[in-house]
C-alpha cells in the first residue's frame, strides 16, 4: 500500500490536548547526541523537540560540553555523561543512561555523536538493551551499519536478521542516500544490489526504503526529495519539503521531531513518524516562502515549525 502525503494523512496523531493535560502525558524524550566539534547537532535536535510540542526532553551529552549546553534551553533537562579522550560519549555512559531509562518514552540517538569506535560500541549496546522505541539518525545509523558489517564479515547477511530479533521494541532509522548505501551493502545477500550507488537509491527511494524496512523490520525514513517512509508493507511518499532544506542540521531537526510524535503516539509509531516528516517538510516550505531557499539554514526550519503545526491543525476538524 503506497500513500501520497501532500496533507496530513493521519489526523489522530495531532490529537487535541484536553484541558487537564500535564507535561508527562505529552511525551518524555531522551536525546543522546553531541561530541567535541559537533555540539550544534544536539542543540538543534533538542530545540526541535520542544518546538514540536514535547512535554519533557533530556539531552544526554559528553561531560566536556557542559559549558556549551548549560544555558542552551532553560526548559531542557540535561544529563552530563562520561566522555572519551576525543570528547565523544564513552562506553561508561551506558550505566548512567540505563539507570534513568524507565523515565523516557523513546530515545533519539545519533546527532553529532562522532565515529569514535567506543561511542559506536555504546550505541550498539544500548540498541539491544533498551526496551523503548529508538530513533537512529546520523552517527547512530553509522554505528548500527558498522555492527551489521562486522556480523556479515564473521557470518553472513542472514545472521543480521536473526540477531535483530533480540530487539523487540520499534526502531526508526532516518538515512539519506549515502547512509542507506552503507546499510544495503551490509545486509544484501548474494545477487542483491551488486552495483548499487547512492544515485540509484536517490532515484528509487520507495524500492530501497521498502527493501530495508522488510529486511530489518525497521521503520525506514529515506530522506531527500519526496522522502519515503516504509514499514510492514506500508509506504508513504511525502510531498512537503524543498531544496533549501539540504543544509547542515536539517536531519537533526527531523530526528527530534520524530522523537516527539513517537513519544506522544506509542501505539501508532509508523503514523507518528510519517506525520513528523510531513510537518518538518512543511516548516521548510514556509521558511522558503519567507526567506527563500538559497538563504535557509536549519534554524529557520525550527523557527517555522510552530507555524507548520498550527497550519496542519487548522485543516483538521478539531479546533
Amino acid at each position: 500500500m503506497k500513500l501520497i502525503q501532500d496533507k496530513i494523512l493521519f489526523p489522530d496523531i495531532l490529537w487535541q490536548r484536553p484541558l487537564n493535560i500535564y507535561k508527562r502525558a505529552l511525551g518524555n524524550v531522551l536525546i543522546i547526541a553531541g561530541s567535541k566539534g559537533m555540539a550544534g547537532a544536539a542543540a538543534l535536535t533538542l530545540e526541535a523537540a520542544y518546538r514540536s510540542g514535547v512535554g519533557l526532553a533530556t539531552l544526554g551529552f559528553p561531560e566536556g560540553l557542559t559549558v556549551i549546553y548549560k544555558k542552551l534551553l532553560p526548559e531542557a533537562m540535561t544529563m552530563s555523561l562520561p566522555e572519551t579522550p576525543s570528547g565523544s560519549l564513552s562506553i561508561k555512559a551506558k550505566d548512567a543512561i540505563l539507570a534513568n531509562i524507565n523515565d523516557f518514552d523513546c530515545l533519539v540517538i545519533g546527532p553529532g555523536l562522532s565515529l569514535n569506535s567506543e561511542t559506536m560500541q555504546l550505541v550498539w549496546e544500548l540498541f539491544f538493551i533498551v526496551e523503548k522505541p529508538i530513533i537512529l539518525d546520523a552517527d547512530g545509523i553509522n554505528a548500527i551499519s558498522s555492527g551489521f558489517k562486522v556480523i556479515k564479515e564473521v557470518k553472513k547477511a542472514g545472521d543480521i536478521v536473526e540477531f535483530l530479533k533480540e530487539r523487540k521494541s520499534k526502531t526508526i532509522i532516518t538515512p539519506h542516500a549515502g547512509e542507506a548505501l552503507k546499510i544495503i551493502r551490509a545486509i544484501r545477500k548474494k545477487g542483491e544490489y551488486h552495483k548499487i550507488t547512492s544515485d540509484y537509491i536517490d532515484k528509487n527511494k520507495a524500492e530501497i526504503a521498502e527493501f530495508i524496512a522488510d529486511r530489518l523490520n525497521f521503520i525506514t525514513v529515506l530522506k531527500g526529495n519526496n522522502t519515503v517512509i516504509a514499514a510492514n508493507s506500508k509506504t508513504v511518499i511525502n510531498k512537503t519539503g524543498n531544496p533549501g532544506m539540504a543544509t547542515a542540521g536539517s536531519g537533526d531537526i527531523l530526528a527530534g521531531t520524530i522523537g516527539v510524535f513517537v513519544s506522544q503516539n506509542l501505539k501508532n509509531i509508523f503514523e507518528a513518524t510519517a506525520t513528523a516528516v510531513y510537518l518538518h517538510g512543511l516548516a521548510g516550505d514556509i521558511a522558503a516562502q519567507k526567506i527563500g531557499q538559497r538563504s535557509m539554514i536549519a534554524s529557520d526550519i525550527i523557527k517555522y515549525l510552530p507555524f507548520a503545526i498550527r497550519t496542519a491543525e487548522s485543516q483538521l476538524d478539531h479546533k
